[in-house]
């Protein structure tokens, strides 16, 4: 295998540290490192982009390959520490060198994040003083042509609730020889596999390798800078600086050799250096930031709304058997079973243990009870249904700078505006990006060679006056190409722009679909030169996005670029007249030199002009996925010239196969919609966006959470930090219920009056003006918030009643349990505790049912008051029975011709006068958790709790739907 070092950076900016619920006051720090896999030769080098100077008393540092961010002190909570520290990884990489974009598009990059701590004294001297206490690691899915653009808030785990939000930009900046195994593995032998180094007498064969391998990484070095370049101008809409080019001869293989070092040399120093500025730019910019943050947040709430079913019923139902237990674990079964499921694709960004996967993610479903159904839909219905999520953000994101054709065409389009001439001169890695972006098959050998000579610019490191690029090159003496003389304003406009604001696009998507689509079928370029469609130009087909027409991951590549036909010969003078039209006021006549290439080389004819004996010169560039097509000049040449290879292995991404799955889903025709086919979704702004408005007249939002049986006050303590993430600058306040965490087990009229003590008095205490109550309760906690409503004290709080989540509460007891295991246990439990609670839940309290607790509580007006009364079960939690979380009959109860009826009276004297109040929205859960195969998970404990300690259900459960209940 011929290997090449191939060097990818990654800039990693720890911007803010929140307390969300730390339990511990003292010194922390965030230490960051980079793993790659141990199969891959490689060497990871850590630094700091601005290293702090003095100024500080614990700076950050870099001890080996390990990066630790500042040190900070904890004190307060909910406080919130500015880190702003830009830690820069450099992974150098042996890779394969015919395999350079599929080994760096498949590579497992990871990025651990730990979070340090010390209650006692800090020494920066002694790194041991701070102590390991929780981690993360991101799953980097690194694209060469995209790079990686991401924002990101990495949330620790239950015991350490604390948020590190970290921005992360990675792009392939350097591809050469060998150098971090060998001193003997020079360009030789990469390109002859000449292990000497020697001149030799290369054959054909041998010279056409060598050229099809300086092709390949002259390709994978220009689609980095291409997609670096695209991203920086959708934040910018400016362009970078360019060099010229001309061409020259190379004859033998030593110059060869000489000329391959010199290009990739010359391309990695332009690639680094608009790396380096790239960093310069954006680092730690804060509009740069809440854009990624924005689109990380959209993208992540959409794949989120993935298996999250929404079915819809009369509204007369909810008191009828419907069976939708069986019809949930059927479509259960064929989801789990399915590829759509298997095939969900991962984001950019990711940790598993926040964003969950195949083996984690929970299947839930909605059902909602309306006044009008439409009967009969199902998924592949829904006509309401929007395919794009993002589109209802108020932020334009980059997704949509760059997966829209047209957007990402934007400065392609305008560098298609060329200055044709007659005879070769200059650009910038223009004939490289061409020579690189149209792989060749070289099965005969070249009658010669053309190149570009460099002379590097001294005074201004952005800017140079020629860029040096090998092309193969035919022996027609008459043959004439045209390429583009090319200026441009300086890069260093980028910053003048980006601190106001004035370039970073704001409505950026519609004013780009509108003005940008280059227009194939034109017989006027953009830059006014006429000329005719290209025989070769086409419609490239829209890459299947990964989440239903909803694009995860931006699409790599541009569909179409203008095609161009070589126009008349101008004059010396009209060609020197014929400058850019179209571009920004500052950079008229410039265009980016890479880019540029990619309409201008013309000495590689294809395969189908030369069967099709096509003698125009044609000039048409073809994006695909993860596949650039060039259709060049052809000059009736003989099969023997170099041809452009019109197909690449097609690797299926991980989108097109989920898309598929998705359609092969559809057919299925299962009930109800997806939510990722849903225009609304319940989140669209990101965590920490936006701060509490103190001075809002508006009243607060008084949220009370209740636990359960032998519960504490800490139970609901994920519900409340999800809530508070997700609904940022809301005017909440959290109850967090303690009074009865002592003593659950007595009976629910004592647990009653304690309960309601604490509300009254914690709004007299704290002198709260409340404009809504909404109560979020847990188990047995639901029976005391109901037992609460009934209270005459609390009457004069019920109109402001907004939203009741019970998360398996045993609103009918458990008096049909399956479980005889439970049964048995609570049966214990009551006499051995004496408790007065779980008799009344098994409604033994009284021998006549009718005279029982539970049977009286059905009685008494409570949950129409809401607005939302939202009912969580799951038919895998065996401690409350599915149907009496969900208030709904089962098929026992059905049976039982003695307590049945009871059980039905208390289902109609719960839900009656709840669908009677049309402002009252009934809506009911089944979740189907990913639950390990454990103890707790056979006896149902597992799915009772997983609704209080899964980080994923709770927040795939907010996002997507439950917070619009506290909106």
């Amino acid at each position: 295998m011929t290997e090449v070092q191939a060097t990818v950076e990654f800039s990693v900016e720890l911007h803010k540290f929140y307390n969300v619920d730390l339990f511990q006051r003292g010194f922390y720090q965030i230490r960051a490192s980079m793993k790659v896999p141990p199969r891959i030769p490689q060497r990871v080098e850590a630094s700091l982009l601005h290293p702090t100077g003095s100024d500080l008393a614990f700076p950050a540092s870099v001890q080996d390959d390990v990066v630790c961010s500042k040190t900070f002190q904890i004190l307060y909570k909910n406080e919130e520490i500015v880190v702003n520290d830009v830690l820069v990884f450099k992974v150098m990489m042996l890779l394969d060198v015919k395999k350079v974009e599929e080994f760096l598009n498949e590579m497992d990059f990871q990025l651990s994040l730990d979070l340090f701590f010390t209650d006692g004294d800090y020494s920066p001297e002694d790194p041991t003083s701070l102590q390991s206490i929780s981690s993360r690691t991101l799953r980097l899915h690194f694209s060469l042509h995209r790079g990686i653009h991401q924002h990101v808030n990495v949330m620790f785990d239950y015991f350490h609730l604390s948020v590190i939000s970290a921005t992360i930009h990675a792009s392939l900046v350097a591809l050469h020889q060998p150098l971090i195994r060998s001193a003997r593995s020079v360009i030789h032998q990469v390109l002859f596999h000449d292990l000497q180094g020697k001149t030799f007498l290369v054959s054909d064969q041998c010279l056409q390798h060598a050229l099809s391998l300086h092709q390949n990484m002259c390709a994978s070095l220009l689609r980095a800078y291409q997609g670096l370049f695209c991203y920086l101008t959708s934040l910018t809409k400016n362009l970078p600086a360019s060099q010229r080019i001309e061409l020259g001869m190379a004859e033998s293989p030593d110059e060869l050799a000489e000329l391959v070092n010199m290009n990739l040399a010359q391309l990695c120093s332009l690639l680094m250096a608009l790396w380096g500025n790239f960093l310069e730019l954006v680092s730690l910019n804060e509009r740069v930031s809440a854009l990624l943050a924005q689109e990380h947040h959209t993208l992540r709430v959409q794949r989120f709304a993935e298996a999250f079913f929404c079915l819809e019923h009369p509204r007369q139902s909810a008191l009828a058997y419907q069976e939708l237990a069986h019809s949930h674990q059927q479509m259960t079964t064929a989801i789990k079973n399915s590829s759509y499921f298997l095939s969900l694709p991962p984001l950019p960004v990711e940790c598993a243990d926040l964003d969950g996967d195949v083996n984690s993610l929970p299947i839930i479903f909605e059902d909602r009870y309306l006044e009008s159904v439409t009967e009969g839909k199902y998924i592949h219905q829904n006509e309401t249904a929007t395919t794009h999520c993002a589109q209802n953000t108020k932020h334009c994101t980059t997704s949509d700078i760059q997966g829209d054709a047209s957007i990402q065409s934007d400065s392609f389009s305008n560098l298609l505006s060329l200055h044709m001439q007659a005879r070769p001169q200059a650009g910038t890695g223009a004939e490289a990006a061409e020579s690189a972006a149209a792989r060749i098959d070289s099965t005969h050998p070249p009658a010669g060679l053309r190149h570009i000579d460099v002379k590097p610019s001294d005074k201004d490191p952005y800017q140079g006056d020629k860029v040096t690029i090998l092309l193969p090159h035919h022996s027609d003496p008459t043959a004439k190409r045209d390429v583009s003389e090319i200026t441009q304003t300086n890069f260093s406009e980028f910053k003048s722009r980006v601190g106001d604001g004035a370039t970073l696009i704001r409505a950026c998507g519609a004013a780009l679909r509108s003005d940008c689509v280059p227009q194939a079928s034109s017989r006027l370029s953009d830059s006014g030169i006429e000329s005719e469609p290209s025989s070769a130009t086409q419609l490239a087909p829209v890459s299947p996005s990964p989440f239903a027409n909803t694009s995860l991951e931006a699409p790599t590549e541009p569909i179409l670029q203008s095609a161009l036909q070589r126009p008349s010969p101008l004059s010396p003078a009209s060609r020197g007249a014929t400058t850019l039209e179209g571009l920004n006021p500052e950079s008229t006549s410039g265009i980016s030199g890479v880019q540029s290439s990619l309409t201008s080389i013309n000495s590689l004819p294809s395969d189908d002009e030369v069967e099709t004996e096509v003698t125009s010169r044609k000039s048409s560039i073809l994006l695909q996925e993860q596949s650039l097509i060039f259709s060049g000049e052809s000059h009736n040449l003989p099969l023997s010239s170099f041809r452009v290879l019109a197909q690449q292995k097609a690797s299926i991404s991980h989108g097109d196969r989920f898309a598929q799955a998705k359609e092969e889903l559809k057919q299925l025709k299962l009930p109800g919609f997806l939510y990722s086919e849903v225009a609304h979704l319940a989140s669209t702004m990101p965590y920490f966006s936006m701060d509490e408005d103190e001075n809002s007249d508006e009243g607060i939002h008084l949220i009370v959470c209740v636990h359960g049986l032998d519960g504490n006050s800490a139970d609901l303590r994920l519900v409340k930090t999800y809530l508070e993430l997700g609904l940022p600058g809301a005017r909440i306040d959290f109850l967090m219920s303690e009074r009865n965490q002592n003593d659950t087990f007595a009976d629910f009229e004592s647990m009653t009056d304690r309960l309601l003590d604490e509300i009254v008095q914690y709004i007299q205490i704290f002198n709260l003006t409340v404009s809504k109550i909404s109560f979020v309760g847990h188990s047995l906690g639901n029976l005391i918030v109901r037992s609460v409503l009934t209270r005459p004290r609390f009457k004069c709080y019920l109109s402001r009643l907004h939203t009741f989540l019970s998360l398996s509460g045993p609103h009918l007891g458990t008096l049909y349990n399956s479980s005889a295991l439970v049964n048995t246990g609570l049966w214990f439990m009551q006499k051995w505790k004496k408790s007065g609670s779980l008799l009344q839940l098994t409604c033994r309290d009284h021998s006549d049912p009718r005279q029982t607790f539970l049977y009286k509580l059905s009685k008494k007006a409570g949950l129409h008051f809401f607005k939302n009364v939202v009912l969580v079960g799951s038919l895998q939690d065996r401690y409350v029975p599915y149907h009496s979380a969900r208030i709904e009959m089962c098929k026992t109860a059905l049976k039982d011709k003695q307590t049945g009826p009871v059980y039905a009276e208390m289902i109609e004297n719960l839900l009656l006068p709840v669908l009677q109040n049309k402002d009252c929205n009934l809506v009911r859960y089944d979740v189907i958790h990913a639950l390990p195969n454990t103890a707790n998970s056979l006896i149902g404990r597992a799915a009772h709790i997983a609704v209080l300690d899964s980080e994923i259900f709770l927040e795939k459960f907010f996002l997507v739907a439950g917070l619009k209940f506290f909106q």
